[in-house]
């Protein structure tokens, strides 16, 4: 079983969302006349605005390994989980400042099975998740010149049941484990990275527009309306009929005086606000950090925790290379020192993540990444000395159709491939390399309670 297998289950998976697409209710899309067009996206400055979302999920998935050490020892592995959750995301952003704000509250239950031809583990396990984080950044003058902060607390419960068999014997295992994770970071930017949502959604509305045979928006009418969508939520906290307020002051750049539009018409152009343009951004932006990361962990038969702490370097470029298409490149570097108790270690990890959201269609989306990871350190123990190095590349791809305003399906693949090495210095242990495929599928409901701009 090999790499191979994630290729067979893809057409699959496709296939059933094909199927879904031909049952969901038709809705025209005219689409952008002009994608390549993105002049606004290039001139467009903020205003003060922010959005709120807050999702429910149910997703079922299922994930399974090969792995191998050495030449002849291998591993095989599966498993299958359902997961609720819910999360809350708060985000503002201006010229000068960018805020964001997240909470999460979820739990799954999954089966797993684990083994070779000697010995073979299955069980099962519940677990719960909380956790928070917060950003905030800030642009000295009107350079690209910035301050930030970012902190974060995460918990965890699990109780699992583990059954081994082996050698002629059977054991089982009961376990309740408590994990926490506290982080936080400082550091400086130089760069900009904007959220240009508003401004695609401006742009859609122009073409709507010209559905109805009406005059499209100039480019200064388009950052107008962009302006105004983007402060949705000042319309709901000050007006007592606030899609009124709102919607009078989108349209009135519009507006012809001898030609009023009808309620069809603008029933059809504040559907822009239901289409799934995705989350896009536009910019380049480079940071440095110093993170301190705190880990503990305690169950049935030890506890334990570990301090991380060192300087880092995120660099971020993303670009909308039409109006269907963005592409965003991520990468990192981080030196940590980290130790517990017993052991103290040196780490050196980085990574690049290239990122593509293709809109397809006003309801249909498909976001894919390519992730290659790898890390060096070094472990310092009463009795060894060792190496470790890694190096991980990961194919991830979701597909979302919305089926109505508030609620979307999605499906997704996630192929993976790792190869990593243990020299032991000290010569108490001895060398080990192992390689492994994983690989995953899903498909889930996201049904959304609270999305609006503000």
């Amino acid at each position: 079983m090999n790499f191979a297998k994630v290729v067979r289950i893809i057409p699959g998976v496709f296939v059933l969302l094909a199927l879904l697409i031909q049952s969901c209710p038709a809705q025209t899309s005219i689409g952008f006349e002009n994608p390549g067009d993105t002049t606004n996206l290039l001139e467009y400055r903020l205003p003060d605005w922010g959005y709120r979302t807050w999702d429910l999920g149910f997703a079922l998935s299922g994930a399974g390994a090969d792995d191998y050490y050495g030449d002849s020892n291998y591993n095989i592995s599966n498993r299958f989980s359902t997961q609720l959750s819910s999360g809350l995301v708060l985000y503002r952003e201006s010229e000068t400042r960018t805020r964001s704000l997240f909470a999460d509250v979820g739990g799954s239950y999954g089966r797993s099975h684990y083994g070779n031809e000697t010995h073979e583990r299955s069980g099962h396990n519940l677990d719960g998740d909380l956790a928070a984080s917060g950003k905030w950044q800030e642009f000295l003058g009107e350079g690209p010149v910035s301050v930030l902060a970012s902190g974060g607390v995460n918990w965890n419960y699990t109780e699992s049941i583990q059954e081994s068999q082996g050698l002629g014997q059977v054991d089982e295992s009961r376990r309740f484990t408590r994990r926490h994770i506290y982080s936080m970071s400082l550091g400086a930017g130089l760069g900009r990275v904007r959220d240009v949502t508003p401004l695609i959604r401006a742009q859609r509305l122009s073409e709507r527009l010209k559905a109805l045979g009406r005059t499209v928006l100039t480019p200064y009418q388009i950052q107008q309306v962009a302006s105004v969508l983007a402060q949705e939520q000042g319309y709901r906290s000050v007006f007592d009929r606030p899609s009124r307020s709102f919607w009078r002051d989108v349209l009135e750049p519009m507006l012809d005086q001898d030609n009023p539009l009808s309620p069809y018409e603008i029933f059809y152009l504040a559907d822009v606000m239901s289409e799934d343009v995705g989350p896009r951004k536009q910019g380049t932006e480079l940071q440095g950090r110093f993170f301190y990361h705190e880990y503990g962990s305690d169950d049935d038969f030890r506890s334990y925790g570990r301090i991380s702490r060192g300087p880092a370097v995120f660099f971020l470029w993303t670009r909308n290379l039409n109006l269907d298409n963005q592409l965003s490149l991520r990468a990192s570097a981080r030196y940590a020192t980290v130790g517990g108790q017993e052991y103290k270690e040196e780490l050196v990890s980085g990574g690049m993540d290239l990122a593509h959201l293709w809109t397809i269609a006003d309801r249909y989306r498909l976001d894919t990444s390519l992730n290659v990871a790898g890390y060096y350190n070094e472990q310092n123990f009463d009795a060894e000395r060792a190496i470790n190095r890694s190096i991980e590349t990961t194919l991830h791809s979701i597909f979302r159709i919305f089926l109505e305003d508030s609620m979307a399906l999605s499906a997704s693949v996630l192929g993976s491939s790792r190869q990593s090495g243990h020299d032991s210095i000290s010569y108490v242990y001895a060398d080990r390399y192992s390689r492994s495929w994983h690989w995953s599928y899903g498909i889930g409901l996201e049904y959304y309670l609270d999305r609006f701009l503000y």
